[in-house]
């Protein structure tokens, strides 16, 4: 994976935690308190800046989402850690 391929996938994150947000009718402080963090990371999440899993899990599951739908595009994930 290329620098350029991974910084389309942290956009793509960020579009989507973005438009679940809006879907949602939450606010980037709402969120962040909602999720244990605060309206900063929220900001660099979705401009693609910081993406860590946890993070991105933390946000999934305060919007009441998966995040495999924010990390991938996926409405649920098949992938198992065995």
């Amino acid at each position: 994976m290329t620098e350029s391929d991974l910084q389309q996938s942290r956009q793509g994150v960020g579009a989507r935690l973005r438009e679940t947000r809006r879907a949602r009718g939450v606010t980037q402080a709402d969120l962040g308190q909602r999720a244990g963090l605060n309206q900063a990371v929220v900001v660099l999440v979705e401009e693609g800046v910081l993406w860590h899993p946890s993070i991105v899990s933390s946000l999934a599951m305060a919007l009441d989402t998966t995040p495999a739908w924010i990390q991938w595009g996926e409405p649920f994930s098949d992938k198992r850690v065995e």
